[in-house]
């Protein structure tokens, strides 16, 4: 457990886990697909329009309805603090709240007798 303190974030949920193709994720990075950062200097009631702005700014920018190799966004997790969030709808409403953190995870790449392999974390 890291020292750090928490910043809350938010990760757009997709259609698509794992992802279809491991190598873009590896050469556009998971976080920079998937995760929003907030404006923490505005207080925590616009995190969620805050987070649909982010998301459709992502769309946007690869095309309009889909992250690459995540396909179409299902739902936004944001992350208040450690172990507590909210699961909006693509519209804002709140659909859950949670207990828990959503992460990322990761990709790694590495080459071994002349072969790459990649591996993805979840």
């Amino acid at each position: 457990m890291s020292d750090d303190p928490f910043i809350p974030y938010a990760v757009i949920e997709t259609a698509n886990w794992p992802p279809t193709s491991v190598m873009t994720i590896w050469a556009i990075g998971a976080a920079n697909l998937k995760r929003i950062d907030l404006d923490l200097s505005q207080p925590e009631d616009t995190f969620i329009d805050q987070a649909l702005a982010g998301l459709q700014a992502k769309l946007d920018r690869y095309g309009g309805k889909e992250l690459p190799s995540f396909g179409r966004p299902i739902s936004i997790v944001i992350n208040l603090e450690p172990n507590r969030g909210i699961r909006i709808g693509l519209d804002g409403t709140i659909l859950d709240k949670l207990d828990w953190t959503m992460t990322i995870g990761s990709a790694s790449m590495s080459a071994k007798n002349k072969k790459v392999s990649l591996e993805l974390n979840k």
